[in-house]
């Protein structure tokens, strides 16, 4: 029965099924955006930028221990693209792994609206992105805006750091390591620091796309400048990723200066 079983599905024993190569991976991205952007649009409630800073990161790092080893643990369309681009994941993967990853991004926007009350729902923007505002005369309070040229370089910047940090804990053969889930978090949190008052420091197509989503219907900025948080975070996936495969690779993986096979 069981050699019946293997012929009719064409499979040998070893070789796992199409819901263990493909759909439980992308069923795991669904349910860690879901979550993760649930927690991140909460976690701005406070206000406070190390508490949201914390929050996003903390909970990648959790996300990660829990299903990174179902599908790597990349909860971001920026992060699957570096890491398709490294030699890290399959191609053919990266379709499903955005679309789980996107829908999860709607679903966790809309979790939070529904939990939210409405005026602390929309005090926080609904979690949406925006380009801040940078003080230039603390006396004459005089504010400048981020332009929409330096928030897609800040997006660009900080996503780099962030699939840079993946590529080399994560995927690296010779440096990745058990603490890799930390690592990945603590780059959110220092990222997040470092660019939220900027662009929100979103990093994360689907962190973005899916509060703008759920938002728009009772904000009317919810897609300004959204562009942007497409466009640096894929551009910063793919500037890690040539980086990575250009320079710090292991032998056998690098672009150029290969180790010769004997």
């Amino acid at each position: 029965m069981a050699d019946t079983e293997l012929l009719l599905t064409n499979r040998t024993p070893e070789e796992p099924s199409l819901y263990d190569r493909a759909i439980r991976p992308a069923l795991a991205e669904f349910v860690g955006v879901t979550l993760f952007v649930f927690v991140g649009c909460c976690a701005l409630v406070s206000g406070d930028i190390v508490g949201a800073a914390l929050g996003h990161g903390l909970t990648i790092a959790l996300l990660i221990m829990g299903l990174g080893d179902i599908s790597g643990g990349h909860f971001n369309p920026a992060v699957t693209l570096g890491v398709t681009l490294g030699g890290g994941l399959s191609a053919a993967l990266l379709p499903a792994y955005w679309l789980a990853q996107l829908i999860g991004g709607i679903l966790g926007a809309a979790l939070a609206r529904g939990t939210l009350p409405m005026g602390i729902y929309k005090r926080i923007g609904g979690g949406v992105h925006h380009l801040g505002k940078i003080p230039v005369d603390e006396e004459m309070m005089v504010l400048e805006s981020v332009s929409p040229g330096w928030g897609m370089l800040i997006e660009l910047v900080l996503t780099t750091v962030l699939v840079f940090t993946v590529l080399m804990v994560a995927v690296n053969s010779r440096t990745k390591t058990k603490l890799a889930p930390l690592a990945i978090g603590f780059a959110v949190v220092v990222d997040i620091m470092a660019g939220g008052m900027l662009t929100g420091a979103s990093m994360n197509p689907a962190r973005a796309f899916g509060p703008a989503v759920v938002a728009s219907a009772v904000l009317d900025n919810a897609w300004t400048y959204h562009w942007i948080y497409w466009i640096g975070p894929l551009l910063g996936g793919t500037l890690a990723a040539l980086i990575y495969k250009f320079l710090f690779a292991s032998p056998s993986q690098r672009w150029v200066a290969r180790s010769p096979s004997f």
